[in-house]
């Protein structure tokens, strides 16, 4: 009876053994599968990742292209820019420069000609001093008389037809000393003649001419003076004449 007890037992054990065994084989089979099919899984995820990874590193290397060639460009536009902006500065610094010495040698030659006007204005003055020195008045009046008929002389050689219709009955006369009766009514009747009109004079006395007259009736202006041969003298002697 014992024996039979310890057979039965022993083929539960077999059996349970058995079961065990093909469940854990079962077990191990289904594991193995699952790990296979994941390792597969995760293969096809490490290829993808890696195709992602190659095309990311391609597109940066692409980005870094066009940055590196955007950089060249902006390089050479700033080149450019800088060559511009360096001709531009140095235009208007060379224009600037030449105004500059254009102003200079203006103003040196405004100031030599403020200059030698000034000393042609004195040179008259003195000329006139001498004049009233060395000469009386008879001697002056004579000198003035020689002034008036050149004057005269050259009005009566002059044309004057602009002024024929242009109405002007005025004539304005500046002299060393005052015309006398005759010597008016000749002024007067030569202009008369002259423009078809009678005219009038507005006489001044210019003690400034030294010696002469001068006329001007519209446009026409007639300088019979001796200063005006004095400062024409001067002027010519000035520019090396």
């Amino acid at each position: 009876m014992l024996i039979v007890f310890i057979i039965i037992n022993l083929v539960t054990f077999l059996a349970m053994v058995l079961v065990f065994r093909r469940v854990m084989i079962s077990s191990s089979y289904d594991e193995t599968k699952r790990l296979q099919q994941q390792n597969l899984e995760n293969a096809q995820k490490a290829v993808e990742l890696e195709q992602k990874i190659e095309e990311a590193e391609k597109h940066y290397k692409e980005k870094l292209v066009r940055a590196e060639d955007e950089i060249n460009k902006m390089k050479e536009r700033v080149v450019k820019e800088t060559e511009v902006a360096k001709e531009q500065m140095l235009t208007k610094a060379k224009e600037e420069r030449d105004r500059l010495i254009e102003q200079a040698i203006n103003a040196k030659e405004k100031l030599r000609e403020d200059i030698e006007a000034g000393l042609v204005e004195k040179s008259l003055e003195f000329s006139r001093r001498i004049v009233t020195e060395i000469l009386n008045n008879e001697h002056q009046k004579l000198v003035y008389d020689a002034f008036l008929k050149e004057v005269f002389e050259a009005m009566e050689k002059m044309d004057f037809g602009a002024l024929k219709s242009a109405g002007i009955k005025q004539c304005r006369v500046q002299s060393s000393h005052v015309l006398d009766s005759h010597q008016k009514e000749k002024l007067v009747k030569i202009l008369s003649e002259r423009i078809g009109e009678k005219v009038s004079l507005e006489e001044t006395t210019d003690k400034g001419l030294i010696a002469g007259i001068i006329v001007q009736i519209g446009s026409f202006r007639i300088d019979g003076s001796l200063a005006a041969k004095f400062r024409k003298a001067a002027e010519h002697i000035r520019h090396g004449g």
